[in-house]
């Protein structure tokens, strides 16, 4: 394998599939991104078994061939070259001889045999999507994606796509996130979970622009863009009925300054306690009061006023599930619904039902 190869596009193509390769690896050859000829391009593939990347990228051809190195080394490499064409050439036993302008390396590389295949997405199913959507929806689920392994299915985010709407929704059993928009897709549909990895992976390589496909076929998910492609194995498990989980209805709706709120939230919890970051809500006629103690610390609150006129509610939450339920909010404004201190809390844009975050209230 011989190939010549632009330098900044080989960066971009190193740094799209560099976070699939996992720093401490059982098998030494998943260390590796596999550099192949493809026609007159190159492919950078990485995988980690469980997740795969593989990018193309223009290039002069030689001579064919395919052969691994390491991800983390030839980015710092790559990373620090000069902005002149970079050549690369395998000698024997494996070894590559990187050149770019007066500077020159030789790499020990690995054979490709042992790097793992990266399963073919076999589905008739894709599904264009407006990457900028994608980006907002992802935004908009993934902050409430279990951590706690013991929950596997919760680990992360349950896509849904249906004849007329795609749907996200994410749970880590004391808070649940939902996104859906429209959808025009005459197909039969498809629903799995896509773990958290493959999550942030997708949302990182996203851009505003672009339109994406995604596929759900088998015991695989799918995101492809122009000579970009991501797969991912599923979650096998089931997923909560979530739709139980969405209220029908609260009775008390505040519209409130997304800013503000945003704001007193963040100020207030400075005092609060580290662990669990709890914090106390009291609705009253004519006033919102958020409090908190910290026995070591000490105290604050912060008073808003609103348009309410009924009786007292006191509610506590975690004060980071408030600020991560906040920030996806695309308006100036948002809808808090509460009913009383020991159901859940719902926050959503105003006037419209494309994202909702519920909260479980926590005891202070």
């Amino acid at each position: 394998m011989e190939v010549q190869l632009d330098r900044d596009v080989f960066l971009k193509g190193l740094q799209l599939v560099q976070n699939i390769v996992e720093p401490r690896q059982t098998l030494p050859i998943l260390a590796n991104v596999l550099l192949e000829t493809e026609g007159e391009s190159i492919r950078i593939t990485a995988t980690d078994l469980e997740i795969a990347a593989r990018v193309g990228i223009p290039g002069r051809v030689i001579k064919p061939g395919a052969i691994t190195l390491s991800a983390r080394k030839l980015l710092e490499i790559v990373k620090e070259l000069p902005p002149s064409p970079v050549a690369l050439a395998v000698q024997e036993n494996a070894w590559v001889a990187l050149r770019c302008a007066e500077v020159g390396y030789k790499l020990v590389g690995l054979p490709t045999q042992d790097f793992p295949t990266v399963q073919e997405v076999d589905s008739n199913e894709w599904v264009a999507l407006e990457g900028k959507m994608l980006k907002e929806m992802l935004a908009e689920t993934s902050f409430a994606i279990s951590h706690d392994e013991s929950r596997y299915a919760l680990n992360g985010v349950l896509f849904s796509i249906r004849a007329k709407e795609v749907r996200l929704v994410a749970t880590d059993g004391h808070r649940l996130a939902f996104a859906r928009r429209g959808l025009d897709y005459g197909g039969q549909g498809a629903t799995g979970i896509v773990p958290r990895k493959a999550v942030h992976e997708v949302a990182r390589v996203l851009g505003a622009g672009e339109s994406v496909q995604v596929a759900l076929s088998g015991s695989q998910f799918a995101l492809r863009m122009p000579n970009f492609l991501l797969t991912a194995r599923l979650i096998e498990g089931q997923f909560p009925n979530y739709e139980q989980v969405l209220p029908k209805g609260h009775p008390t709706q505040l519209t409130l300054s997304r800013e503000v709120v945003t704001a007193a939230v963040r100020r207030v919890s400075v005092l609060s306690e580290e662990r669990t970051k709890p914090m106390k809500i009291i609705l009253s006629p004519g006033t919102l009061k958020f409090t908190a103690y910290n026995p070591e610390l000490g105290e604050a609150e912060e008073t808003l006023p609103v348009e309410y006129s009924g009786k007292e509610i006191v509610i506590g939450f975690n004060s980071r599930y408030l600020l991560d339920a906040l920030a996806p909010i695309r308006g100036e404004q948002v809808v808090v619904e509460l009913k009383d201190g020991a159901s859940p809390g719902v926050f959503r844009n105003v006037g419209e039902d494309d994202y909702v975050c519920v909260i479980m209230p926590m005891r202070i």
